[in-house]
């Protein structure tokens, strides 16, 4: 009986010591935990330390919210313990490309273009083929790529998160040469949408004063303006295949699809499928305009006949007399042919982490980059 009270004692008191012995082992779970995560960590913190990631902004000023974004930039830079931010400042003579070369050749990872679509086309046309990263912080009327690519447009800190923090993805770019009307050559890089036609009279036409005061708005108020009109013949060729003769009132070469207030223009556009999409519109009156906006705004992919669209991935468009253009938006002046190229994969571009885009609709093969046959 005594051996047993023995025992019975010495059970009692290990019972009394478990409280401490689990917190002790639970405080060495802790610090394994611990030294796995250093241990995971360790060759990101090597490359911060050997190679820390340099960020350039490339920043149209004259936009409303220019001082804004440069400070709070430069303080996210700060607090993320990067070099210091190197801030380029467009001006009229360089609106974007060569100080973005020159913020590359000084070794930037990160290239944000901070402003409109053309600041954003601007800087995207130098590094495209390159490794270095597009950051967007959009401040512009339309902000097209932005919207395609799911960008909180009403919240300028995320949008700066994302310029330095987000997702890289891989996106297509698309090389576009233009014949002006006094037989010069012009050769450019655009990421949304290019075109000739009443498109680029009403991007041409829209008041200044009211893209301030209502933003997109303001484009249906040229739009309304510019409806009436006579349509002029074109010649299509796709991919090096026979021309296709057609009268239209804007032909449109497209990266991604989607335009202001929501509007799906081209549902079957995608911004990595390695295709640029081809759209004629040949209205006559009123009623095909009606006809036009209902498959856009239902975003239909009903092909109606005066909304024809094809896909490709080199187009040549030969303008039987001049048209206006723009690419992306901005208006560049009359023009007498447009040829256009797809560089698939060619950008590389932080975007938010949630909520892009899925291209698994689109065909699951890229082509394969197309020769510049039309240099």
């Amino acid at each position: 009986m005594e051996e047993l009270h023995g025992r019975v004692v010495s059970l009692r008191g290990d019972v009394g010591t478990l409280p401490d012995r689990m917190a002790e082992l639970t405080g060495h779970v802790e610090a394994l935990d611990g030294q796995v995560s250093e241990m995971a960590e360790a060759p990101l913190i090597a490359r911060a330390l050997v190679h820390p990631r340099r960020v350039a902004l490339v920043l149209n000023p004259i936009k409303a919210e220019a001082d804004t974004v440069r400070e709070r930039v430069a303080a996210a830079v700060r607090e993320a313990g990067l070099p210091e931010l190197e801030v380029y400042e467009t001006t009229v003579e360089d609106p974007g490309q060569q100080m973005t070369r020159d913020a590359v050749a000084g070794g930037a990872d990160v290239v944000i273009a901070a402003g409109g679509d053309g600041t954003v086309r601007f800087v995207a046309e130098e590094l495209a083929g390159t490794e270095t990263s597009l950051g967007v912080v959009p401040l512009g009327t339309g902000n097209l790529l932005a919207r395609n690519l799911r960008f909180p447009l009403e919240d300028l800190d995320a949008c700066i998160n994302t310029a330095l923090h987000g997702t890289a993805r891989q996106i297509d770019s698309i090389d576009i040469k233009v014949e002006t009307t006094d037989g010069t050559t012009v050769r450019n890089t655009f990421l949304v949408i290019a075109g000739a036609g009443v498109d680029a009279e009403v991007m041409g036409d829209t008041r200044d004063d009211l893209k301030v005061k209502a933003g997109w708005l303001a484009y249906g108020e040229a739009g309304m303006r510019h409806l009436p009109g006579s349509r002029k013949e074109i010649s299509v060729s796709l991919d090096g295949g026979a021309p296709r003769r057609r009268k239209v009132r804007s032909v449109m070469v497209a990266n991604c699809g989607e335009l202001t207030a929501g509007m799906d223009f081209v549902p079957e556009a995608r911004f990595d499928d390695g295709l640029l999409d081809v759209v004629m519109l040949s209205p006559r009156h009123v009623g095909d305009w009606i006809r036009i906006a209902a498959k856009t705004l239902t975003k239909s992919r009903h092909e109606i006949p005066v909304m024809e669209t094809h896909q490709a991935t080199r187009c040549r468009v030969v303008l039987h007399e001049p048209m206006a253009a723009q690419l992306d938006g901005d208006p560049i002046g009359e023009v007498r042919s447009i040829d256009a190229r797809v560089r698939p994969d060619s950008l590389r571009i932080l975007v938010p982490a949630a909520d892009v885009p899925d291209s698994a609709a689109a065909p699951a093969m890229k082509p394969e980059a197309v020769p510049e046959e039309h240099a």
